[in-house]
């Protein structure tokens, strides 16, 4: 995938919402456009790709230029055409966002002055931490999602407790046969990446605490924490025994042919957890989704949040559908 989405040039259609989806390297603004750029959270980074393809194309009044930058991608390797990203992101030291608490960071970086003035908004799966500096910043609820755990280990139950889960973290629960008497193997726990908001969320809401944390004694270092949020297919994922977090929507994006994205599961599915499906009411995992601004940023202005605005209408809910999230 193109490690930068400018919404100017070539599109392709987006089967069942009708969303021009375009894959460029680089922006092709107007002359009288403006270029607004949002990084972060892996999660999000889909569909708001499509979203702002489809406000670009058909809404905006302004002919601006959108441009959604793929988390974890290297410095240098995206050109906005705007130069204060390029001075920002274009050396090794200072990589583009990975994750929603790597853009909420940046966020801050620039009210501080500590980096160039780049960043629009970024997009967070998770909301605010309370009592912090990122608790000044505007989070706008766009969607729902849930993170739930996910397996390919053959014959592995469809559902685990909470309980089970956290004492799989703690290290109580080392082999599936302590889950299933038939099964048999060490199991390989994950979590996703430093600063990723599906990490966070797993570890607030599904696990209680962080199992990589040195309370949680010689079982924090049995925690595999190396992978990409959302990849079964990350390499360092060696073991059909594995245990990692997922986000429900982007396991639905990757599931569904109509979105266009890649199937990055690797053979994983996700799971419930104490008999409830991801999303059902009452399911442990379930979370809001955000796009994040600064209101003190000056370039935060009326163009930007009309988009956001729009993004979150109930009109947009199909787009939001076909890459698995819900209202």
């Amino acid at each position: 995938m193109s490690s930068v989405f400018s919404m100017r040039k070539t599109a392709t259609v987006l089967g069942t919402v009708g969303a021009a989806m375009a894959l460029v390297v680089g922006a092709n603004a107007s002359a009288n456009a403006n270029t607004y750029v949002n990084a972060g959270s892996d999660t999000l980074q889909n569909v708001t790709k499509a979203l702002s393809t489809e406000y670009a194309n058909n809404v905006d009044p302004n002919g601006n230029n959108w441009i959604t930058v793929n988390a974890g991608v290297a410095a240098g390797g995206v050109n906005t055409g705007k130069p204060a990203c390029n001075t920002q992101y274009g050396s090794t030291a200072n990589p583009w966002p990975n994750g929603s608490g790597a853009g909420i960071n940046a966020l801050l970086a620039e009210r501080a002055g500590t980096s160039a003035n780049c960043l629009s908004f970024v997009r967070s799966s998770r909301g605010p931490k309370a009592g912090t500096p990122e608790a000044t910043l505007t989070f706008v609820r766009v969607a729902g999602d849930a993170v739930t755990w996910a397996t390919k280990k053959p014959g592995a139950p469809t559902n685990l407790t909470q309980a089970q889960l956290q004492n799989i973290y703690k290290c109580t629960i080392t082999d599936w046969n302590q889950i299933n008497s038939s099964l048999s193997g060490t199991i390989e726990k994950h979590i996703p990446q430093a600063g990723s908001g599906t990490r966070q969320e797993f570890i607030d809401k599904v696990l209680g605490f962080d199992p990589t944390a040195a309370s949680n004694g010689a079982c924090a270092a049995t925690v595999n924490q190396n992978a990409q949020e959302n990849r079964g297919d990350a390499p360092q994922i060696l073991s059909n025994n594995a245990i990692i977090p997922y986000s429900q929507a982007a396991y639905g994006e990757q599931t569904t042919p109509a979105s266009g994205v890649a199937n990055h599961t690797g053979g994983f599915t996700t799971r419930s957890i104490g008999g409830l499906a991801p999303n059902a009411g009452g399911f442990v995992g379930n979370r809001s989704v955000y796009y994040v601004y600064d209101p003190l940023d000056t370039e935060s202005d009326v163009d930007a949040l009309g988009f956001i605005n729009w993004a979150k209408d109930p009109a947009q809910r199909p787009i939001w559908a076909t890459f698995g999230f819900v209202a």
